[in-house]
């Protein structure tokens, strides 16, 4: 047979044996290839870790165990509730310095709050 660029190729007839070789070096070939590339590669870190029990609890989690994506607006209002809760406390502990502080603190996520 004639191919297109003047060279001429035979057609071989090969055996069931011949061809499992030849499935062999290609699969062996194909293994090797990919494992010099996985040892080229750096150590991928792992991109998630399993939460405790306590960041599980303070997020917003639907029935299947994904956290739900709020927006910005929904975010600042939930920090601003936990300000509250802690400027209580820290009213019952007479700590007002912390008091003033996390009052600045409150203000600035309230601004922007508000202008969501």
């Amino acid at each position: 047979m004639k191919l297109n660029n003047g060279l001429t190729t035979t057609k071989i007839q090969m055996t069931n044996e011949q061809l499992e070789k030849l499935a062999q070096l290609i699969a062996d070939k194909v293994t090797d290839k990919l494992e010099k590339l996985f040892e080229d590669e750096p150590p991928v870190q792992k991109s998630w870790e399993p939460m405790s029990p306590q960041e599980f609890f303070h997020h917003q989690v639907d029935g299947f165990g994904n956290i739900k994506h709020v927006s910005r607006k929904d975010l600042l209002y939930m920090q601003l509730q936990q300000l509250d809760e802690q400027r209580s406390r820290l009213l019952e502990e007479e700590k007002y310095e912390l008091l003033i502080e996390l009052e600045e603190i409150y203000d600035k996520i309230k601004k922007e709050h508000d202008k969501l």
